[in-house]
């Protein structure tokens, strides 16, 4: 008898520690699963235009995603075009709108770069997809991921560690620190990297921090990295700030995190609702317009998923 209760307690103990684990560090998720209800849903323009002759672009698809054409090569960066954030097709984060446009309609992808291997950025399905279309493209990882994506059959990956870089004939890459965390599961939390690429084209240079808070150490940051041209900065999902000021950048930090940086023009992703967040879906952009009649120094805009920004290379 004595035994059992023993066992009992042993599993009260650690069902109590495993609870206790969860609550701290995984309150973000289950504040991501308990999306705020009545959140209007985005506007959006689908593509219609063929993309497949067109270069010297760039539009945010949604969440984190921005398809990136320069030179005549094709980026994608944290792509996800399934219907859920999820390890699951049927339960997990929904999208809130649909796809503005589908993976048989891309261009030509030359290259993906993934910021961390949460569920809304590294999207296994997706990139499953996208390599079926795309033989020779390259994906390019965090450390510690790489291994995840070639057990699935991808090839062609390349995986960096922070401030590593590649030199390429026609790109030059970095991959830098953010403020975040990686976990795929509740028993691999951060056994992988996270952090933004800087690629540097022959015309132009770009900065994408697929999810991040803030942090004073990007004022450091922009002596390693140089120049920047465009910024892709993160900007929602910050509501409850007790949960999410750690790994989540509000709009007013964002535009710091561009300041800091002296990104010439920046660009608001992982806002809207797309997938999740507890905000009013179009508070973030209210949020920066706000800041950027106050601030001359501020160029931050937040076009709609599907708007075309065409590139000036003069």
């Amino acid at each position: 008898m004595r035994s059992y209760r023993l066992l009992i307690l042993i599993s009260i103990a650690l069902l109590i520690g495993f609870a206790l684990y969860l609550n701290t560090y995984y309150k973000s998720l289950f504040n991501t699963l308990d999306p705020k209800p009545g959140n209007e849903t985005i506007s959006f323009y689908k593509i219609e235009e063929d993309l497949k002759d067109k270069t010297n672009y760039f539009t945010w698809l949604g969440q984190s995603t921005i398809l990136l054409s320069i030179d005549n090569k094709n980026v994608l960066f944290d792509p996800i075009f399934s219907m859920r954030a999820s390890p699951f097709s049927f339960v997990g984060p929904k999208r809130s709108i649909p796809l503005i446009i589908k993976v048989s309609d891309l261009p030509r992808i030359d290259y993906v770069f993934i910021s961390h291997n949460h569920y809304d950025h590294l999207d296994m399905s997706t990139l499953k997809t996208l390599q079926k279309h795309n033989p020779d493209i390259i994906f390019n990882v965090p450390l510690g991921d790489k291994k995840l994506l070639t057990s699935n059959s991808l090839n062609n990956v390349k995986e960096f560690s922070w401030w590593e870089s590649n030199e390429l004939k026609d790109l030059s890459i970095t991959f830098i620190p953010a403020k975040h965390w990686s976990a795929r599961g509740f028993f691999d939390r951060n056994k992988s990297l996270w952090g933004g690429w800087v690629t540097r084209f022959n015309e132009m240079s770009f900065l994408h921090l697929g999810d991040t808070a803030y942090d004073k150490n990007f004022l450091d940051y922009k002596e390693r990295i140089g120049e920047i041209d465009i910024g892709f900065i993160p900007i929602g999902s910050y509501y409850p700030a007790e949960i999410e000021s750690d790994i989540h950048a509000n709009p007013e930090e964002g535009v710091q995190i561009s300041l800091d940086l002296n990104i010439k023009s920046s660009y608001g992703i992982h806002w809207g609702s797309i997938y999740f967040s507890q905000e009013p879906t179009y508070e973030p952009r209210d949020i920066i317009e706000s800041i950027s009649l106050k601030n001359k120094r501020v160029n931050f805009h937040t076009p709609l998923p599907g708007e075309i920004i065409n590139l000036n290379l003069d």
